[in-house]
């Protein structure tokens, strides 16, 4: 684990919305700026910025929840990144959003398969059961007990999960692995699906449609 800078945080921000790696509806990024306290994203600041902000939009936060800079509002992921972070010392960084193609699989709550080498090591991206309401306590107890099936892997290059119906989230020892994984789930994602055409695998008709 290494501390993130500001200046690191913010510019993969401005990649994450650039490579279409998410989009205006919500996101959230943090990343440990000392052992017992974040950098964060304040709440509604894709829709807001296009993730086009200053050091100063960012919040220091200590892992009580407690704002030591910035102004602006906790998002509704804080629970989640918060849980993780005091569950796994060796997270420094944690992504929540809502990439293109990988967000296909968590809206049809499908496990994603590794299918590109550059998945092998981190396996199955695994979806969460949808039984809990996004962000809540049972939610941030599945998660956390989810990356704790995978600890080795979440600690030494990162892991994440997909969120039914929703989107994604990331989170590694450092910044970059967490960007690192997110971009190889997005590949991976879009390899599965778009290799259907190669197969020449038909789409499923639209939901209330009648063969002819």
């Amino acid at each position: 684990m290494t501390f993130v800078t500001r200046a690191e945080l913010l510019e993969v921000c401005r990649l994450v919305y650039d490579r279409w790696l998410t989009n205006a509806g919500g996101s959230n990024f943090s990343g440990r700026l000392t052992a017992d306290s974040v950098l964060l994203t304040a709440t509604g600041n894709a829709k807001r910025t296009r993730l086009r902000m200053s050091a100063d939009d960012l919040l220091h936060v200590k892992l009580d929840g407690t704002i030591l800079e910035g102004s602006g509002e906790l998002s509704s992921s804080w629970s989640t990144h918060r849980g993780l972070y005091q569950a796994f010392p060796q997270i420094g960084a944690v992504i929540h959003a809502h990439p293109f193609y990988a967000t296909i699989f968590a809206a049809h709550q499908r496990d994603m398969p590794v299918l590109l080498d550059g998945m092998r090591k981190y396996g199955t991206i695994p979806c969460l059961s949808g039984h809990n309401k996004i962000d809540s306590a049972p939610f941030v107890e599945e998660v956390v007990s989810v990356f704790g099936e995978h600890r080795d892997t979440a600690t030494r290059t990162g892991f994440g999960v997909l969120y039914p119906g929703h989107g994604v989230l990331v989170a590694g020892p450092t910044l970059d692995d967490a960007y690192d994984l997110l971009e190889r789930m997005e590949f991976n994602a879009a390899a599965l699906i778009l290799g259907r055409l190669l197969d020449g695998t038909p789409p499923p008709p639209p939901a209330g449609s009648s063969d002819e």
